[in-house]
């Protein structure tokens, strides 16, 4: 099958052409290496057929990610939370994160449906990792939430240069605090 012609069916039911550089870029983006994500997405792309639903792809996805290293797949989903507002992708399935013991319970809420848009909204998150750690989530989890939290703010359409700025402050003051090096970014935020 030309995969060129392989439409996937998006959440929304809107159908898109099959992109496998999309798979690579997540993977990427949650911590594997470029040789892992292409493997990873070499994988699906032999798994993929016309009218298959991009939660499935993602269950796939996923799947083998935790294989290769669960954290991968932990800031996957960490990612996903922050990025998508209240929704989540979990065990194949999109859950709305209410209060209780999902990371961000109560402060995605308030992200809302464009992700992160302020600097107040990276603050109460930072809250709530505060929390769980005093609550024995293991500080290597938050340390790497910490690292999630950067890219989201980064890559985020809906923040302005000053807010990314301050939300960054924000963060490294967090890792400081909890004896962690702070970020230093590659290049100004404009």
């Amino acid at each position: 099958m030309n995969l060129s012609n392989v439409k996937v069916v998006k959440v929304d039911g809107r159908q898109e052409a099959f992109d496998k550089n999309k798979i690579v870029k997540s993977c990427v983006n949650a911590g594997a290496s470029k040789d892992v994500a292409e493997k990873i997405a070499g994988e699906i792309e032999a798994k993929v057929k016309d009218g298959m639903r991009t939660t499935e792809i993602r269950r796939m996805v996923l799947r083998r990610l935790r294989d290769f290293n669960p954290e991968w797949a932990d800031r996957w989903e960490f990612y996903d939370r922050l990025v998508k507002g209240r929704i989540t992708f979990e065990d194949g399935k999109f859950i709305v994160v209410r209060n209780g013991n999902l990371y961000l319970g109560w402060q995605v809420r308030d992200v809302g449906s464009k992700g992160l848009s302020n600097a107040e909204e990276v603050e109460g998150i930072l809250r709530e990792l505060e929390e769980d750690l005093a609550h024995g989530i293991p500080p290597k989890k938050i340390h790497s939430r910490t690292y999630v939290l950067l890219m989201a703010v980064l890559r985020s359409k809906h923040m302005s240069s000053e807010e990314k700025k301050k939300s960054v402050e924000l963060i490294n003051e967090f890792r400081k605090k909890h004896g962690w090096k702070p970020f230093t970014l590659k290049k100004p935020i404009e």
